[in-house]
């Protein structure tokens, strides 16, 4: 397995920049989008499930050239993560060798496609303007995740229902998870007991070095927790009391105040697993 960028051929790039700007539509205060004549069904359902009952016509009649043949196989986009190392491991079982993609290696991901709704939209897209198919994602089962409110919603790209939803609308480039199936402290359970390291969850500090102070890192150390797994995260009291608090809010406001829409995560594990959440055991005093 490897990882390289290629370069676009300029219809490829033409029907990223379609799509994109589409998004950018739905995601914004457009009242109409225009797309293809073969892609109003798919776009009408992705818009309407986003805006949640806000209106938006979808019309065809838009001259648009298709994403290329997907003729370079299968390709994953690939972090060190939890959920992309786990994808990996079991493809691996599989005999599936994907062409491994890091989002570090395309430009559009600092650019302002990445500041509405999330990353998966842009790995699809790019992956499909790329030639590739299927495109693997690491994407977790969330069952919390998705509610009636058009906040919720926005976050739909990172749900395992998105990579049905792309599937249905660029068949040749499907993009399917392994994980979607699990929660992500069953998939850390599942790593370690292979002994599998995951090198890629921390915001701060790559190799599978953990920083403590980041979002990345109190996740990590709470699903883990939850299974009785130690990764070895220098958990800072102030990491704790920033995160920790952002949790207490969503559950004082009779779980309506739900800061990037994560909140339900811990309340799934204290009520499967039983209370989680000690500090004085948890942290330690300065970060490692």
């Amino acid at each position: 397995m490897n990882t390289r960028q290629t370069t676009l051929s300029a219809e490829a790039q033409d029907r990223l920049a379609f799509d994109l700007a589409v998004r950018q539509d739905v995601f914004g205060d457009a009242e109409s989008i225009r797309v293809a004549d073969e892609d109003v069904e798919s776009w009408g359902e992705y818009a309407r499930f986003l805006r949640c009952g806000r209106p938006i016509e979808v019309r065809g009649g838009a001259r648009v050239p298709r994403y290329p043949a997907a003729d370079k196989g299968p390709a994953l986009w690939f972090s060190g993560g939890v959920e992309s190392t786990y994808t990996r491991e079991v493809l691996a079982a599989q005999n599936i060798e994907p062409t491994l993609l890091s989002i570090h290696d395309y430009d559009l991901f600092d650019g302002p496609d990445r500041k509405i709704g999330q990353i998966h939209f842009l790995c699809a897209a790019i992956a499909s303007a790329l030639g590739y198919g299927p495109v693997y994602l690491g994407m977790e089962r969330n069952d919390l995740l998705l509610g009636h409110s058009e906040f919720m919603r926005g976050y739909f790209e990172r749900h395992p229902r998105f990579a049905d939803w792309w599937s249905r609308y660029q068949p040749a480039h499907p993009v399917r998870t392994v994980a979607g199936g699990l929660h992500k402290e069953e998939m850390i359970t599942w790593l370690h007991e292979r002994d599998i390291p995951i090198l890629g969850t921390c915001d701060r500090l790559t190799n599978g070095a953990w920083c403590g102070e980041c979002y990345k890192c109190y996740e990590a150390f709470y699903s883990a927790k939850a299974v009785g797994i130690d990764l070895g995260i220098p958990l800072t009291r102030q990491a704790y009391e920033l995160y920790h608090a952002e949790y207490e809010r969503f559950v004082a406001s009779g779980f309506t105040d739900n800061f990037n829409n994560a909140s339900q995560h811990y309340v799934r594990l204290q009520i499967t697993y039983g209370p989680l959440f000690d500090p004085d055991a948890d942290c330690c005093e300065v970060p490692a």
